[in-house]
């Protein structure tokens, strides 16, 4: 390349950043896209005054730490607290967002003009309950802040007016050898308060029976027409793959939505997504703790693509081992399913910066879940009880 050449490649790529930074995108053809769209925007322009806003009375609040933070997915959650904030560890390369938004686009899903009002619609007048582990707290945090224009209160609140029952959702982290477990503070249930008496809270558990006993059985007790949420529910990453337990957990968590079906929210039970680690499969390598843990110790360099002969085998075929068992024990209980599996496979390159191979950044992989659960709430609203 001649110094013309040179002398360009420096100026559009200039501009670009520039046009980035004024709220300016370019599309495929170079054609500038005004404005921004909302999904990218969220990457280069998180809101830090609504972070801080949501922070200011917390101090005493029963949430502890969980009750400051809002808007803040971009932060490092696992060090997100109202009086340290760390770097934009949690947020996603721009021009990588850009890139995923056009792929997309061509696969018919269209991320870029995706609005909060349409998921809002869907959930209108309901609490939408997000069960799980540490994955869907991190899709709390993106599905919280996408509804921000519909805040009716900034600072975080408790699921339900007794004290007793937010005691019973209170998840105390537990230490597992070879687990990834390790000692933190106790999470305690949160949820933000949308227009039109309408919420999405997020329940913190580990394994699928907590989603049973306590979760749902104090829920459908204390939550006045509790009947009438829905209820997305996920837990797998906290057992090895392979553990006979996991298919017991299910078996259970089943057993209880058949035998409460009419007190209980719309359950639809969400994939366990993939991880991109170096070992089999991409999977976690939980029996070898010499590799350190999700957090913390010894990494690979970097995640990685899952090899054709591995998207070729039947068990990645099939949605991965956790899946294979969830989906089968669900479907026969008729338990709707929500699957993002194989749109998440490809977003490899997506995750946090520390290398943690299981977690994603923002804006990727919990917004395409927002959108794809809004396609899937769109189907069940028939179903719905009034």
């Amino acid at each position: 390349m001649g110094p013309r050449g040179i002398f360009t490649s420096i100026y559009l790529t200039s501009l670009l950043i520039n046009c980035i930074q004024t709220g300016y995108s370019l599309d495929t053809s170079d054609h500038f896209l005004t404005p921004m769209p909302h999904v990218l925007g969220m990457s280069v322009k998180p809101d830090t005054a609504l972070r801080d806003r949501s922070c200011s009375g917390c101090e005493g609040s029963p949430l502890g730490m969980s009750c400051c933070g809002l808007c803040a997915f971009w932060e490092n959650p696992r060090s997100q607290s109202g009086v340290h904030h760390h770097g934009w560890e949690g947020q996603c390369n721009a021009r990588q967002v850009a890139g995923l938004l056009s792929n997309l686009k061509e696969q018919g899903i269209d991320l870029e003009g995706f609005q909060p009002q349409e998921l809002f619609d869907q959930i209108k007048g309901r609490t939408l309950w997000l069960i799980g582990d540490s994955q869907t707290n991190y899709w709390f945090l993106a599905v919280e802040c996408f509804l921000k224009d519909y805040l009716v209160q900034e600072k975080r609140g408790q699921p339900t007016n007794s004290t007793e029952a937010n005691m019973w959702l209170i998840k105390f982290i537990e230490e597992l050898p070879h687990r990834g477990s390790r000692k933190a503070e106790p999470r305690p249930s949160m949820c933000t308060s949308y227009q039109e008496n309408t919420r999405v809270c997020f329940v913190r558990i580990h394994k699928v029976e907590e989603a049973a006993h306590p979760v749902l059985r104090v829920l459908k007790r204390t939550v006045p027409n509790f009947h009438r949420d829905i209820a997305i529910v996920n837990a797998g990453l906290h057992y090895g793959v392979g553990d006979p337990g996991y298919r017991w957990s299910m078996e259970y968590f089943a057993k209880f939505v058949r035998e409460h079906r009419q007190e209980l929210a719309t359950i639809v039970w969400k994939d366990t997504p993939p991880q991109h680690f170096d070992f089999e499969n991409g999977y976690y390598w939980w029996f070898d703790d010499s590799k350190g843990g999700t957090a913390g110790g010894p990494k690979s360099e970097k995640c990685r693509a899952l090899t054709q002969e591995e998207l070729g085998s039947e068990e990645i075929l099939a949605g991965g081992w956790f899946n294979q068992v969830a989906f089968e024990v669900m479907r026969a209980s008729r338990v709707s399913v929500f699957n993002a599996y194989n749109h998440t496979l490809p977003l490899w390159d997506f995750h946090l910066k520390d290398k943690d191979c299981t977690h994603f950044c923002n804006p990727s992989a919990y917004e395409l879940w927002t959108y794809l659960l809004k396609e899937h709430l769109k189907h069940l609203q028939p179903w719905l009880p009034a």
